[in-house]
Formats: C-alpha cells, sequence, structure tokens
C-alpha cells in the first residue's frame, strides 16, 4: 500500500548504530587506576619489593641501626618516601626532582631500580604524561630480579597505557602477550583486547575475545554487561557493513532483542524495529516500535509520525489516526501541513470520511499552493457536501500552483452540476477540456449537461402544458 506522504521504513540503522565516537572515549575509562606497582610508605614499616624497614630503640634509648633488605638502601629508602609525599600533595615536581637524585645515584640495586622506575611510570600517569609513562614502565621490564608477578602486572599496565595512547597495534600485541603467560584472567582485559581490535577495524577478531569475556562471566556467577554486548554487536554490524552478509545482520538482531529485554531503553526498541525492517520482517518492525511508543519512549514528534506510518503501512489505519490525534492534543506532534494530511489520510482509510476532513482542511489553510485545497473538495464532494466542494475547488484554483488546473475545473464543475448550476458548470468543464488528458471527459460533461438541461426543459414545457390544459378544462 501506498501512501502520499511516504511510508519509509524506520530510518537509523547506521545513524543509530554509529559508536566510533562513543568508543574514541572508553580509553580512559578502560585504564582506570593505573596498578600501583610500589605500596604505601610510612614512618613506621615499609613493605616495597619484599624489602622491610623497621626502626626502634634498644634499652640504652640509643637508635637503633636501620637495616638493609632485598637490596634497597636505608638512603634509598628515605629518597622513595620524600618521593611519595611530594605525591601526595600533588608536587609532581618535587617528586621528580627527587626521583632524579636516586637516578643519580650510582650502582642502583636491580630492586632499587624496579622500584625507581615504577615510581616514574605512576609519577608520568598522574601527570597525563603518557609517554613517559610507557618508557619508564617498559625501562622496569628491563631489570633483572623482576617477579613473575610485578612483570604481568606491568604488562597490562603498559597495554592500557598503549590503548590510551590510541597505538593499538601494539596495545594488541602487549596484551595477547600478557593474556599468554596470565592465569585466570577476568573477562575486562578480553574486553580491552576487544576494543583495540575495534580501532584497528579487525572486526572479525573482535567477536572471540568478547565472547570468551562472557563466557568467564558466567562462569564466575558475575553479570555480562551491556557494554559488551554492545561492542559485540558493533562487531557484527561492522560486518555486515563490509560483506553485506545477512547472517551478520541476523546476529545484530538477536543481540538487539537481549538488549531490549535485559536493558529495555528506546534506542534499543527503535534500532530492533528498524533492524526488523532491514530483514523484511514488518509484523515485528511495527511491533518493537509500538513496544517503544506503549512504554512512553517516543516523545518527538518524529518519533510519533513514524509509528503511524508504520501502522498505515501495516494497514492498521485506525490506530494510526488514534496516535497522531493524540499526539495533536498533547502537543508533541508537529502542526504542520505534511503532519495534518498524514492524519486526515489515515481517518480516510480507516473509512471515518468527516473525521478526515478538519485536518485536512487545516493541511490545506496552511499549504501555499491549492493542491490541498482540491483534494478537500474531492472529499466534499465525497461526503455529498456540494457548496463546501465549490469553495475548495475555487480557493484551490485561486492559490494555484496546482498539478492539474484541468482536473481542479473539472471537479469545480462536478460540484456544480450536483448544484444545478449547469451553466457555471459548463463554464467549468469547458476550461477542463483545455488539459488534453482530460479533454474528452470534460466535453462528455458538457453535452451530459446540456442533455440533461434538454431533459429538464422538456419536462418543465410537458408539465406547463399539462396545466394549461387542467386550466382550460376547469374554466
Amino acid at each position: 500500500m501506498l501512501f502520499e506522504s511516504g511510508t519509509d521504513r524506520v530510518d537509523g540503522m547506521r545513524k543509530l548504530f554509529a559508536f566510533r565516537r562513543m568508543l574514541r572515549n572508553w580509553p580512559a575509562a578502560l585504564l582506570g587506576v593505573i596498578l600501583a606497582v610500589f605500596v604505601p610508605l610510612s614512618d613506621d614499616a615499609v613493605t616495597g619489593y619484599g624489602v622491610v624497614f623497621a626502626q626502634g630503640s634498644d634499652d640504652s634509648g640509643e637508635e637503633q641501626q636501620t637495616r638493609q633488605v632485598s637490596g634497597i638502601s636505608e638512603k634509598t629508602y628515605r629518597k622513595f618516601a620524600e618521593a611519595q609525599e611530594f605525591m601526595e600533595a600533588d608536587n609532581y615536581q618535587g617528586a621528580l626532582q627527587v626521583l632524579n637524585e636516586v637516578k643519580a645515584k650510582k650502582n642502583l640495586s636491580s630492586t632499587e631500580a624496579i622500584q625507581l622506575y615504577s615510581f616514574y611510570g605512576v609519577l608520568y600517569f598522574s601527570q597525563e604524561r603518557y609517554k613517559e609513562s610507557i618508557t619508564a614502565f617498559e625501562t622496569m621490564l628491563k631489570q633483572e630480579d623482576l617477579e613473575d608477578r610485578q612483570r604481568t602486572e606491568t604488562l597490562y599496565t603498559l597495554a592500557q597505557l598503549h590503548f590510551t595512547i590510541e597505538d593499538y597495534k601494539r596495545a594488541v600485541d602487549i596484551m595477547n602477550q600478557w593474556l599468554s603467560v596470565v592465569e585466570n584472567p577476568g573477562p575486562e582485559p578480553f574486553i580491552l583486547l576487544a576494543s583495540a581490535y575495534y580501532q584497528l577495524e579487525r572486526y572479525n577478531e573482535m567477536i572471540t575475545p568478547i565472547e570468551k569475556a562472557m563466557a568467564i562471566a558466567r562462569e564466575r556467577d558475575k553479570p555480562v554487561k551491556e557494554q559488551w554486548w554492545l561492542l559485540l554487536r558493533v562487531a557484527y554490524y561492522e560486518l555486515y557493513d563490509s560483506t553485506k552478509d545477512r547472517k551478520h545482520l541476523t546476529k545484530v538482531k538477536d543481540i538487539l532483542e537481549i538488549l531490549v529485554v535485559n536493558w529495555p531503553k528506546k534506542e534499543y526498541w527503535t534500532m530492533l524495529s528498524g533492524l526488523y525492517g532491514e530483514l523484511n520482517d514488518d509484523r515485528r518492525q511495527v511491533a518493537a516500535y509500538e513496544s517503544a511508543y506503549d512504554q512512553g519512549f517516543l516523545a518527538k514528534s518524529s518519533e510519533i509520525v513514524s509509528m503511524a506510518q508504520l501502522l498505515l503501512q501495516a494497514e492498521v489505519a485506525y490506530k494510526a489516526a488514534r496516535i497522531l490525534e493524540k499526539g495533536f492534543e498533547d502537543g508533541l506532534v508537529d502542526k504542520n501541513e505534511g503532519n495534518y494530511r498524514l492524519l486526515s489520510q489515515a481517518w480516510q482509510v480507516a473509512a471515518e470520511y468527516e473525521k478526515a476532513i478538519p485536518p485536512l482542511k487545516q493541511a490545506a489553510t496552511i499549504s501555499n499552493d491549492g493542491e490541498l485545497d482540491v483534494r478537500l473538495a474531492n472529499s466534499y464532494l465525497n461526503l455529498n457536501r456540494y457548496d463546501e466542494c465549490a469553495e475548495a475547488a475555487r480557493g484551490g484554483l485561486n492559490k494555484g500552483g496546482l498539478k492539474s488546473r484541468g482536473g481542479a475545473y473539472e471537479l469545480l464543475g462536478m460540484c456544480l452540476f450536483e448544484k444545478s448550476q449547469f451553466e457555471d458548470a459548463k463554464t467549468a468543464f469547458r476550461q477542463a477540456a483545455n488539459d488534453a488528458k482530460i479533454a474528452k471527459r470534460a466535453r462528455n460533461w458538457i453535452k451530459f449537461i446540456e442533455s440533461e438541461q434538454a431533459r429538464i426543459n422538456q419536462l418543465n414545457e410537458s408539465i406547463r402544458q399539462a396545466r394549461q390544459a387542467r386550466e382550460s378544462f376547469d374554466n
């Protein structure tokens, strides 16, 4: 069924699946709090990479000598404590100066070097100097005596940092290296890996890590996050966009069906409706959009109009008209020519011809050309409201801008004929005859009117003669 205002499918596939800008903003959220590869220092007891310093007093009150443990001297420890105090006070320059003093020390032990460069990495990260932070952590990885736990934690931190500076290829390489050595990883690293693949447009490689993350979450009785489904959805949609393989589009549909059940949001319902349309499932397309409407998600004029168009397409014209009418009453639907015309059309299709008149009249009033006035005249003609029919037809002709002036004159002639204004009707049909497409029909109308006039004249003459005969007989 075709409608004058068009019944375009709900458009939003590409627009609503455009996640690029959103994903570009992920690095900070995914990075979170960077791994602190050193522990807080205190005056009483400190535990770093296997180091403990303790201070106390013997019975004589003399200060006990502080012992060096695991390769960090007391002097270096004090410098680290001083640097941390600067860090806690957000005095990054002061912290950097202290660390540089430690770095200048000759013959740093491996443990001191590990602590130093981990401190550099965190300090630079705190200042958003990510490339310098990366350099510091990479230097840390080169140190001897680095524990396996520290190595894996630092690799993960580096993967996050490379993601942050949009070096996605390096982020992928490091993350895969990390996954090859870590035991029982959680789901989030797989999501980070999939996000990096997305940035590299390696959409097919996104799917396995996302599904792995979901599987791990389920195994640990943790929720599968909404954002993970969104990432999986964009992977399948990008694959469809590049291959036009509809099996990928079906996957997108399956994911959206999960989203509307677990996170029933407006955009998911409207996307799902549009997707059903792409898959030529018109019944579900209407149902999904109607679900969004019933839940109060559709509040924009364009959305309510789209709902009405879909219902018209599904031949549910009465409900389409009621939804539009309520939209007008609630002040949600824009009071413009097109929307009034659509409401009139819905009532006409629903065979509510009287109800179709007021919105069509409103549309005609707003319109700058006479086309809608002529349509209004035709509606009046169908309802045998001939005076209003003639008035509307004349209004359309006066406005101009008609697709067929001949057709408008023909309609005017028909209205005038029904009013028994035969001479005016013939004048209108003579104007209509100037249009070659309807000239023959217009001339036939003129002949018919003339024959009708002749018949009426003959009838009137017969009546006159009969009356005279009766009067003569009475006399």
